[in-house]
This record gives C-alpha cells, sequence and structure tokens, in this order.
C-alpha cells in the first residue's frame, strides 16, 4: 500500500506518533517530486534505513555509465588524452625531484590507458566504490556540522537524506554521459555544455563542468532533507551544504 508524504500543516494536525512510515518506493519518489514533504515524515516516523536501496540503485546506474564512457572509445581517448598531458607533466617533475622513477611513471601511465585490464578495473571499480564513499564523507561531513550547531538528530535520517538525494545525481550522471556520447567530448547538463576549454580557459572549464543541474539539484535536495529532519531553518543547512560544495569545486579546479 503505497503512503503518501505528510506536508507540514497536516503533520501538525496529525500528530507524529500517528503517522505511517513511508514506503522505499514513495521515499525514493517523494526525492524528486515533493522533497520537503517526503522528508518532514520521514523525520516524524520512526527511522528506517532508506538509503540502502538508493544506494545501490546508484552503483547500478554509476556501472551502466562506466560501461557506456568505456564502449565509446572517441570519448575515451579523447578524454584521456587530456588527462594524461597532465599527469605526464606532473611525473617528469616528480622525475627530476627523485620522488618517482621513469618506469613507475610508466606504470601509472599504463593505468591510464583505455585498452588497459586496469583501466576497466579502476573504472568498475570506481563506479562501485563512489556512491558509498559519497554518502559516508558527506554523511560525516554534515554530522559534525550538526553537532557544532547542536543540533537535534538521527545520523540514520542524515544517511536517509544524502542516500536518497543520490538517485538525482545517478539520473545526472546517465544522460552526461549520454550527451558527451552525442557530442564527442566530455560534457555536463549545466553551463560547460556551451562553452568550450579554448574559449574560457581549462580551469574555468573545469568548474564550469562541475556546476551542472544535477549536481544543484541534489544539494538543494539534501539542504532540504537536512532542514526537515533537524528543525533547522532552510537558510542555514543550505549555505553549509552549497558552502562545502563550493570549497570542493573551487579547490578541485584551481589548486589540484
Amino acid at each position: 500500500m503505497s503512503v503518501e508524504p505528510i506536508s507540514p500543516e497536516k503533520l501538525s494536525e496529525a500528530g507524529g506518533s500517528q503517522l505511517e512510515p513511508l514506503t522505499q518506493t514513495d521515499a525514493m519518489a517523494g526525492t524528486f517530486t515533493s522533497p520537503s514533504d517526503t522528508f518532514e515524515t520521514i523525520a516524524y516516523t520512526p527511522v528506517k534505513n532508506y538509503w540502502i536501496i538508493p544506494i545501490l540503485i546508484a552503483v547500478v546506474l554509476g556501472l551502466i555509465t562506466s560501461y557506456l564512457f568505456m564502449s565509446d572509445k572517441e570519448l575515451t581517448s579523447k578524454t584521456m588524452e587530456k588527462q594524461k598531458e597532465k599527469m605526464m607533466e606532473k611525473f617528469e617533475q616528480n622525475i627530476k625531484d627523485g620522488k618517482m622513477t621513469k618506469e613507475d611513471a610508466e606504470k601509472a601511465m599504463e593505468t591510464m590507458n583505455p585498452e588497459s585490464i586496469f583501466f576497466k578495473i579502476f573504472g568498475y571499480g570506481g563506479a562501485i566504490a563512489l556512491p558509498f564513499l559519497t554518502l559516508f564523507i558527506l554523511s560525516f561531513i554534515y554530522l559534525i556540522i550538526f553537532k557544532l550547531m547542536k543540533a537535534h538528530f538521527d545520523f540514520k535520517n542524515i544517511l536517509n537524506v544524502v542516500g536518497l538525494a543520490m538517485l538525482i545525481s545517478a539520473v545526472g550522471g546517465i544522460l552526461s554521459i549520454v550527451i558527451s556520447i552525442i557530442k564527442g567530448d566530455f560534457a555536463t547538463i549545466g553551463p560547460g555544455l556551451f562553452l568550450s576549454e579554448n574559449s574560457v580557459g581549462e580551469k574555468i572549464y573545469s568548474l564550469l563542468l562541475k556546476i551542472d543541474l544535477f549536481s544543484i539539484w541534489f544539494y538543494a535536495v539534501i539542504a532540504v532533507g537536512l532542514s526537515r529532519i533537524s528543525r533547522i531553518d532552510i537558510l542555514k543547512t543550505a549555505s553549509f551544504v552549497f558552502g562545502v560544495w563550493i570549497i570542493y569545486i573551487a579547490a578541485t579546479s584551481f589548486i589540484f
């Protein structure tokens, strides 16, 4: 039987003890259609592990994304050539500094060969590990922030918020790789889709690729969910959720 998410108004009338927990399907669907009411209901009903199935779905979609990427030789070659150029510059400097040997550099470069078994292992292994790493890293960051804010919350519900929201990023990954295959170069659904690296520069282009529609949607849903499970104002949760994301994309675009 389907249980519909309850709005804040109905919630106050019903009383938390009278609410029925959402089914797994309703929780996942509600993340897309009505995240505020969905997480409001989750916050006021007995704690369940809603995050497990979404993470497994994210893994499956990630494996499909990796398969589509590695199946397109033009896309993999073009993408990896850019990465090889960057890595070779770093390796050459490390060889000069005595931090690595030429043989070590050659072995490392072999893992970036799209035809090598190492490349496929890293590709599919990353698709399996990344959803779990993202889930737990973000959840622990938000846990620390909540502790500092002295918020009232259940850690399982932080996992639920991030895990359910990851369905959005997983769908975004599939759509991005389809667009990349059509375009013939790596792309995301955002400003980077309409610009080129030559027109704005390498670092700015890298930043624009990370500012995509599905990432914004993903973090917006997390901000809403964290607000509902902790009773903290949405502006406060949005400020630290997007703040952490902005720091991450700036660091990975301009520093690393």
